[in-house]
């Protein structure tokens, strides 16, 4: 066969695998005459850890095994088959193999020099962003053909050119004249520095009127809202969560970002709404009105369809996690009213809602507190909520291996479970009980949540911290993924990657532990235990960091595939995965097995 011929059947075989597909054929035969075929028999090596890398390989039949020889004990590192690539990544870090890789079987390999194969991908963003997969674990990622608000600033939006504005001594028939004439539905009241001291809108006035309205000339200040002020810099996103969680009419824009600086603008929700297909401020809204059930479950859907949609990046799990919290607050609040809930308990959230982690449409975990001796009156609370939460459109939560009713009882009763897990957590089952230590205060009377956590706080003890360490150890992340087929560290291969079990709880385990070292257990994230971990043990932020990325993008690909099938994304067939995805949490289980080995040393604990 002549060299014309071989180079376009290898052309036609890169074009079916990642980074080449998409390439233009014309590109991918120059690219193909420039290799050569190579053979070896099973247990040779092909390249070697720390040599130059002159060349990249693709494989095209058999099985190569990567090792980490850096120590005495060589330790597997991935198992890569047809179509997969040898020495990819030189793009990203020194110009030598990070690797030694032997053949597990006779296999044939194409090889092609590595500055033509650098070129090649510098003409194809698609195929940059899929090399650099094999570095950074996929971080900044985005879906192709997908808009994400994340990077839209206020300063993008056509809203805050120009405002309506009056004195702040004006009194509410001059402010309400003001408005009238500008035709405007927002009214800014500005001091002599041209400050915000507080905003009026139509539903100001109606609501004056509904209460009796009275003086006209009183003080506008009188019927105002206290302004919820940003920067032009502010991302769109944040400026949604904002607005959302303080349930405002508008955003005002000054100068700092502050009620001191002098004001530019104000931004309205509409005009929010604009970076978005379906407007969050407008869904938390129509939650927060919603007369029953029904409208409470159709607020619930068009939030998990959001998410959905935008749930497109690494760095959009974040904003969607946080928005997705505050629906699964607003919805608890709402049906506690609809329900006329007693107001004296204590209603919180713990596990992956505690976290503020929950993409997904998998009910949040609910904890009541009660004051002692209203245990009977919690319980029936607790059940009426949860039924509520299942006619909300939510799936239902997996067995955490207590009764459901134990997620409800006196704050006597869970001071006593506390210190239990604390004193003996071995015998009492800590690895059980570990979600709860993830409370989070969502409504009713949190000063019984201010007490427990105190009480928790004062407990803890470097004997529970050992054990609670310890037990973060017990799961180790998969090796690789091999065709569909997930291999774990015993070599056992699985049709069914169990992305929460494997590779989400290890990371949210050690952040916990942390967390709880720290004294800031409740009420935080997993994101926020290990920036914790960072301050706390600055020498190591390293880790914690690539420990957080990986974390992004195992919670974004959780949510992403949970709310495709509808379900908790606990589990998934690697089938469901593209090529990208594979290598991107290839790389994070390394992240994490980095993680664990360092955790491993409890000296840790010492320098807390």
């Amino acid at each position: 066969m002549d060299t014309a011929a071989i180079s376009y059947r290898v052309a036609d075989f890169l074009r079916e695998h990642p980074p080449f597909d998409g390439m233009d054929v014309s590109d991918l035969r120059a690219f193909a005459l420039l290799g050569r075929v190579k053979f070896f028999e099973a247990h040779q090596f092909i390249v070697t850890e720390g040599a130059s890398r002159f060349d990249v390989f693709v494989i095209e039949q058999g099985t190569v095994l990567l090792w980490d020889e850096r120590s005495a004990d060589a330790r597997l590192l991935d198992v890569r088959g047809a179509g997969a690539m040898l020495g990819i990544e030189g793009v990203n870090a020194a110009n030598t193999y990070p690797y030694s890789a032997r053949s597990a079987s006779d296999v044939l390999i194409y090889s092609f020099p590595a500055h033509e194969f650098d070129s090649l991908i510098d003409k194809y963003p698609a195929a940059r962003q899929y090399v650099s997969a094999y570095g950074s674990g996929g971080k900044g990622y985005r879906s192709r053909d997908q808009d994400d608000p994340q990077g839209a600033r206020i300063r993008n939006l056509s809203g805050p050119k120009r405002f309506a504005s009056c004195s702040a001594n004006a009194s509410i028939r001059d402010a309400g004249r003001q408005m009238l004439e500008t035709k405007a539905g927002v009214l800014v009241l500005l001091d002599a520095e041209r400050r915000a001291r507080g905003l009026l809108t139509a539903g100001s006035f109606v609501e004056w009127t509904a209460n009796g309205a009275g003086d006209a000339e009183q003080p506008a200040l009188t019927l105002c809202e206290r302004p919820l002020t940003v920067t032009e810099d502010t991302s769109v996103v944040t400026g949604m969560l904002s607005l959302a969680a303080g349930d405002a009419s508008a955003l005002t824009v000054t100068t700092d970002g502050t009620p001191d600086g002098q004001v530019l603008g104000t931004v309205s929700p509409e005009a929010l709404g604009i970076a978005f297909g379906d407007r969050p401020h407008e869904i938390l809204q129509s939650i927060r009105r919603a007369a029953n059930l029904d409208e409470l479950r159709e607020g619930n859907q068009r939030s998990r369809l959001l998410v959905r949609r935008y749930l497109t990046s690494t760095a959009s799990s974040g904003w969607l996690s946080s928005f997705t919290c505050l629906v699964d607050t607003t919805i608890l609040r709402r049906i506690l009213a609809i329900t006329s809930a007693d107001a004296s308990l204590c209603w919180c959230f713990c596990g992956p809602a505690g976290r503020a982690e929950s993409l997904t449409a998998l009910a949040p975990e609910i904890v009541v507190v009660a004051a002692d001796g209203d245990q009977a009156t919690c319980r029936e609370a607790f059940q009426r909520v949860q039924e509520s939460f299942a006619e909300c459109g939510y799936l239902p939560g997996a067995d955490d291996g207590f009764e459901e009713l134990f997620h409800a009882a006196s704050l006597s009763d869970w001071k006593q479970r506390f210190q239990e897990w604390i004193e003996d957590p071995v015998l009492k089952k800590i690895y059980l009980a570990r979600p709860f230590f993830d409370l989070r205060p969502v409504a009713g009377n949190e000063s019984l949540f201010r007490e427990l956590a105190a009480h928790v706080s004062g407990a803890v003890n470097r004997e529970f911290l050992y054990v609670a360490a310890n037990d973060c150890l017990g799961t180790l992340p998969p090796l690789t993924f091999f065709q569909d087929a997930v291999v774990e560290k015993s070599g056992e291969e699985r049709s069914v990657f169990r992305l929460e079990e494997t590779a989400l709880n290890p990371l949210v385990d050690v952040g916990r532990v942390f967390g709880i070292a720290a004294g800031k257990a409740f009420g935080t994230s997993t994101l926020d235990r290990f920036a914790i971990a960072s301050r706390l043990l600055p020498g190591d932020a390293a880790i914690f960091e690539e420990a957080s990325i990986t974390f992004r993008t195992v919670l974004w690909q959780q949510g992403r595939v949970g709310l495709a099938q509808r379900s908790s994304g606990a589990e998934l067939p690697p089938a469901l995965l593209s090529p990208y995805d594979r290598q991107v949490l290839r790389t994070g289980f390394q992240s994490i097995l980095r993680l664990l080995e360092w955790f491993d040393d409890l000296e840790w604990v010492n320098k807390i």
